[in-house]
C-alpha cells in the first residue's frame, strides 16, 4: 500500500465564520477561539445586523443563536437562506433547547446542525472539519 501523500503547494483557503448571539461573552469567546484557529470571523448581537455582516463576509459557517431579541433565530436562518451567501453556508443553531420539536424546527428552517449549549470542544471541531471539507470540494468543483 502506498503512503498518503499530501499536496503542500496546494493553498488552504481562510474560512469565515459568523458568530450571531446576543450575550457578548458568548459570541466574542467563540470569535476568539475562532480567530486563534485562523478563521477570519465577523460578530453579530442582533438580527439585522447578522444578516448585513453576512452579506459583507460571505461566511462558510454560521453559528446563530436561537434566542435573539430582534427577531428569532429560525426566521434569521430562513432569512440567510434566501441570499446568494446563504445557500451553501453551514448554519448551526445554538441553543439551550433540545426537544425533539425543536430539532425538527431547526432543520425546516434550514440549519445544518443543531447544537445545545456550551458547545463542546468536540461539537465545534467536527463542525469545523465538515464546513473546510465542504469548502474544500467546491473549490474543487
Amino acid at each position: 500500500m502506498e503512503p498518503l501523500i499530501q499536496n503542500r503547494d496546494v493553498p488552504q483557503p481562510t474560512l469565515r465564520a459568523l458568530v450571531v448571539d446576543d450575550r457578548e461573552d458568548v459570541a466574542m469567546s467563540l470569535a476568539l477561539l475562532l480567530k486563534h484557529m485562523g478563521y477570519t470571523v465577523q460578530v453579530a448581537f442582533q438580527a439585522k445586523e447578522a444578516l448585513m455582516k453576512g452579506t459583507e463576509l460571505q461566511p462558510d459557517v454560521v453559528f446563530l443563536d436561537i434566542g435573539l431579541p430582534d427577531l428569532s433565530g429560525y426566521e434569521v436562518c430562513k432569512e440567510i437562506r434566501a441570499t446568494d451567501w446563504g445557500l451553501n453556508s453551514f448554519i448551526v443553531a445554538v441553543t439551550g433547547r433540545n426537544g425533539s420539536e425543536d430539532l425538527l424546527r431547526a432543520a425546516n428552517c434550514g440549519f445544518d446542525r443543531h447544537v445545545v449549549k456550551p458547545m463542546d470542544g468536540a461539537t465545534l471541531k467536527e463542525i469545523l472539519q465538515t464546513v473546510k471539507t465542504r469548502v474544500l470540494l467546491s473549490a474543487r468543483a
